[in-house]
């Protein structure tokens, strides 16, 4: 793989995952810009760029400098068969939801418009939501128990590499979830998949992640490196968003 005539655009802030990507960007032939101003980026030739960082880092730039961020849309889960699930997994209204039984997970459709949680009962998620309108759309699933959590990068359908980060377990079984699901239904051309062991019911999808900016969690750099340069590729050159 080469990255020679490639900028890649990172917050100036020092991370340790940032660095690694950006240091195996460099050995590639690659060239790393470290943006502090981001709402005010300096100009570039949108087909040189790749971005990597946090959402408003990589939001912003999309707009500035014109590019298209290949992006996992927010109601992929509901389109997740319920073999690859392992747990009963639902979207509704928070009208919807604070009528029916507890305790249970809850997520937002919309990242970060609540923190997604288990909630005890029905008042400890208004206390939670205060604010948002009752036809606010959610994720609602049983509550489990997930012994261990793997991360995985994936491009094309096939999975770049893979790390357990919380808990312990065979890596060969987050790879092999993650491509059947794969072959059963669309992912967008580069996506990151969280899965984790349910207990008593074995390995689950569990979220989806933009590789653009997604951490590493123990993943490789140098291996997963084609999956973050994909995911803001020029918009003739992306395949899904």
């Amino acid at each position: 793989m080469q990255t020679t005539n490639l900028n890649l655009l990172i917050p100036d802030k020092r991370d340790v995952e940032r660095d690694a990507v950006a240091k195996s960007f460099e050995q590639y032939g690659g060239k790393v810009h470290r943006i502090g101003r981001f709402w005010d980026p300096p100009t570039f030739d949108a087909s040189t760029v790749r971005v990597y960082g946090p959402d408003a880092f990589c939001l912003v730039l999309q707009q500035k400098l014109g590019l298209r961020l290949c992006s996992p849309s927010d109601d992929l889960m509901l389109q997740v068969p319920p073999q690859f699930l392992n747990r009963q997994l639902a979207s509704a209204n928070l009208a919807e939801i604070s009528a029916g039984t507890f305790p249970k997970f809850i997520k937002p459709l919309t990242p970060k418009q609540f923190r997604a949680a288990i909630y005890e009962s029905s008042g400890a998620l208004a206390t939670e939501c205060r604010g948002l309108p009752d036809n606010t759309t959610v994720f609602a699933s049983e509550r489990v128990t997930i012994s261990a959590e793997a991360r995985t990068f994936v491009l094309d359908g096939v999975v770049l590499d893979a790390a357990v980060y919380e808990g312990a377990a065979e890596i060969t079984g987050p790879q092999q979830l993650v491509e059947a699901l794969a072959r059963c239904i669309p992912l967008p051309r580069t996506v990151v998949v969280d899965v984790g062991i349910i207990e008593g019911r074995g390995w689950a999808v569990i979220e989806f992640n933009a590789s653009w900016g997604a951490g590493l969690n123990g993943c490789d750099a140098d291996k997963v490196l084609p999956a973050i340069l994909a995911a803001s590729e020029p918009i003739t050159d992306l395949h899904q968003v």
